[in-house]
């Protein structure tokens, strides 16, 4: 299945976020609104107030971003983990179970495969802190090769796409966890592999085959690149225009166009998140099932991988201490997702 014909299937996921974001530029451009009014008026009350719209601005960054980081945790983390399961689904078999809401199917994947969201997010997380220190391990490998002409310039390169496509890689290992519950579902076996062994082979798969991976990760950082610069500019020039018309003074110009700056970033990342992250994730999700399709985790990479990550090793020691959990277990206790 193509990355067009996912992103069409999948479109569910895709008008959920952009409502959820949507909204949320919404509300941050109104508040972004009221700071640049008080503003304004300090500055007609005060010759000296750029001092006040600078502290402004800092507490409309960060307020804001603070915030979507928030709305993303606890509201949003489920409904991208659920787009994830659609699209491992639909690589798998071309489909999901007819009759059920693809959301709702979504997260009830999510809930079958980690018991939580919070689960899911401790995951990713120390998933993706693995990956970032193996990145590194394999960009130190590629150092070995600087006495070659222009060789530290495709590092340098290959190092900014690879930490670029970080974001997409690990949720791309949780698809894998995803492929392995369902096909061990499918056959009818025992559930004695637990989500951390699946992170664990995930993130060995990912080591083995990265070359070919990172071809799809150059293309998705000059996807991601060439649509936020468009929608920044796009966005930009009105903004400081309305800026400028607000006041006739120049320096009330020049404040309120930092202003006009954040409110084109603000608008930017919304897009980005909304739209351009789940095009990004699917693309990952594609490439990294169809590069390690048949392919088995190697035990010699596995064992490299514990010295030189230690985000890694904590992944190993869950793995081994949730199959140590299953030995005392009882029967009605298999397929138990850890908690943490």
């Amino acid at each position: 299945m193509s990355i067009t014909q996912l992103i069409m299937r999948t479109m569910p996921f895709f008008i959920s976020r952009l409502i959820v974001y949507a909204l949320f530029g919404l509300v941050s451009l109104i508040f972004l609104g009221l700071m640049i009014g008080l503003g304004n008026l300090l500055f007609r009350w005060f010759d000296f107030a750029a001092g006040f719209f600078i502290i402004m601005m800092i507490v409309t960054f960060f307020t804001v971003f603070g915030v979507l980081r928030f709305v993303e945790r606890y509201f949003l983390y489920m409904v991208k983990v659920g787009h994830i399961s659609v699209v491992t689904e639909l690589l798998r078999k071309g489909e999901v179970p007819e009759g059920k809401n693809q959301i709702t199917y979504g997260k009830d994947q999510v809930v079958k495969n980690f018991g939580s969201a919070n689960v899911a997010f401790v995951v990713d997380k120390i998933v993706y802190a693995a990956v970032r220190q193996i990145q590194r391990w394999l960009l130190r490998i590629g150092n070995f090769f600087n006495f070659i002409p222009g060789a530290k310039k495709v590092i340098a390169i290959l190092s900014k796409v690879m930490e670029v496509s970080l974001r997409y890689i690990d949720e791309a290992i949780l698809s894998y966890i995803m492929l392995k519950n369902s096909e061990m579902t499918e056959n009818g076996e025992e559930e004695n592999d637990s989500v951390w062994k699946s992170a664990c082979d995930g993130v060995v798969l990912y080591a083995q085959s990265w070359k070919n991976i990172v071809l799809t990760a150059a293309g998705i950082v000059a996807f991601v690149f060439i649509l936020n610069l468009s929608v920044f500019f796009i966005s930009v020039f009105p903004l400081m225009a309305l800026a400028s018309a607000m006041t006739s003074s120049a320096e009330g110009a020049a404040i309120l166009g930092y202003f006009a700056i954040i409110g084109a970033f603000i608008i930017t990342s919304m897009i980005k998140r909304a739209i351009v992250d789940p095009i990004a994730m699917i693309a990952m999700v594609r490439t990294f099932q169809l590069n390690i399709k048949g392919m088995e985790p190697s035990v010699d990479l596995q064992q490299k991988l514990l010295n030189v990550s230690s985000k890694f090793k904590e992944l190993f020691n869950k793995r081994k201490g949730e199959r140590q959990k299953g030995d005392t277990s009882t029967p009605n206790n298999k397929g138990v997702t850890p908690s943490t």
